[in-house]
């Protein structure tokens, strides 16, 4: 396992700024401003809505991204949203680590993931041969706990250097939210358009509870392979 020092929690590079913490912020910010740009103010709201929800636990791109497509907003538009979310919560985690750590009761559980989490790679050896595609794997899949924090803490396990997470984080976020957005919008044109909206909502439950049985499946191999 190759380990690269380079976060923080060791003593190196130990100290949040003002400006790393804020710049994620800013771009989101900026983001915003650019989207209400040509967005009607109805929809602006919304996708805020959406942006806040994917935020907070425990809703996923797999949620988020059919409900905004069902409420309006382009499917081009609420990936693309989420993918700068994830470089942005990749960004802030890459800034400040060290931050995170000190943080009440937040701290003391990533640490508790990073040493259980470096324990289960050590026993794993050939998993660190695809650190690379594996994190941008793990970012992309429509999972609970697959974003880009997460990923952060995986790839911090892993040794990666901010960088190189920060590019996986930003390059699986792009490929899970386009790849969800454009399957949902591909379904979508394929019901009637006189079909009505309680059909529209039946197929987006009926699509829901695949995802939901996959996940699942997903973590009971996981727990499993604990």
């Amino acid at each position: 396992m190759r380990q690269t020092g380079v976060w923080g929690d060791d003593g190196v590079d130990d100290r949040a700024t003002p400006l790393a913490i804020s710049v994620p912020f800013l771009l989101c910010g900026v983001f915003l401003a650019a989207v209400g740009l040509f967005l009607p103010a109805e929809q602006w709201l919304l996708l805020v809505g959406m942006m806040v929800a994917y935020i907070v636990p425990p809703l996923g791109r797999e949620t988020i991204i059919p409900l905004s497509i069902l409420l309006g907003i382009p499917w081009w538009l609420i990936a693309l949203t989420l993918a700068f979310l994830d470089f942005a919560g990749g960004l802030f985690m890459a800034w400040n680590f060290p931050l995170v750590l000190r943080v009440p009761y937040v701290g003391p559980r990533v640490r508790r993931f990073v040493t259980a989490g470096r324990a289960y790679l050590d026993r794993r050896p050939w998993l660190e041969r695809l650190y690379f595609v594996g994190l941008i794997a793990f970012v992309s899949l429509p999972f609970d706990g697959s974003g880009s924090i997460v990923g952060s803490i995986l790839g911090r396990m892993l040794g990666m250097t901010k960088t190189e997470v920060l590019s996986c984080i930003t390059i699986g976020g792009i490929i899970g939210s386009f790849t969800i957005a454009l399957g949902i919008d591909y379904i979508v044109n394929l019901v009637p358009a006189g079909a009505g909206t309680w059909v529209s909502v039946a197929v987006f439950l009926l699509i829901g509870t695949a995802l939901l049985v996959m996940y699942r499946s997903y973590s009971r191999g996981w727990g499993a392979n604990t």
